[in-house]
């Protein structure tokens, strides 16, 4: 399988930049035009056998992740309607971040991939993913949501959750 990195909502500055740690790293980088976030991503990756079209699981995230919110909530002690409201601002912000979508990637070569962004330029990228058999006819569009609202559930809880 070819590596590739897949990257949405990149600017110009930031992808130029994504790339050259690609070229470093000897892995193809390709920009995922917006109007290409519904196709399947093991499409957009060249994988072969895997259409353009998208197959995405049932679309409930918003509800998923507010029963979600709700539950932590309770168990740290906050009002879970405020929560529920800045979960969605973050969520609307979240989805317009940049995501990199990471595929024919081993352990070793994903481990040099996060170090190279993280010491060079780029320094971060919130939103990442591999591609798995499970996720190869999602669009990046359905990933891009799942990501987002797991980065707000983190942001908000990741650190109350583990004490």
């Amino acid at each position: 399988m070819n590596k590739i990195v897949l990257a949405y909502n990149f600017n110009q500055e930031r992808l130029q930049l994504l790339r050259q740690v690609c070229m470093i790293l000897k892995v193809n980088c390709k920009a995922v035009a917006p109007e290409q976030f519904d196709d399947a991503v093991g499409f957009l990756a060249g994988i072969k056998d895997c259409p353009q079209t998208a197959v995405n699981p049932p679309e409930n995230q918003e509800e998923k992740l507010a029963e979600t919110l709700e539950e932590a909530a309770k168990k740290t002690g906050e009002d879970p309607e405020t929560v529920k409201k800045e979960a969605e601002q973050l969520l609307m912000q979240a989805a317009q971040k940049e995501m990199v979508f990471l595929c024919g990637f081993d352990m070793y070569l994903l481990n040099r991939f996060l170090a190279a962004v993280k010491k060079g330029k780029l320094q971060r990228v919130d939103l990442k993913a591999m591609l798995t058999p499970a996720n190869r006819q999602w669009s990046g569009r359905h990933l891009l949501q799942e990501l987002a609202a797991e980065h707000v559930y983190m942001k908000r809880f990741g650190k109350n959750m583990h004490k």
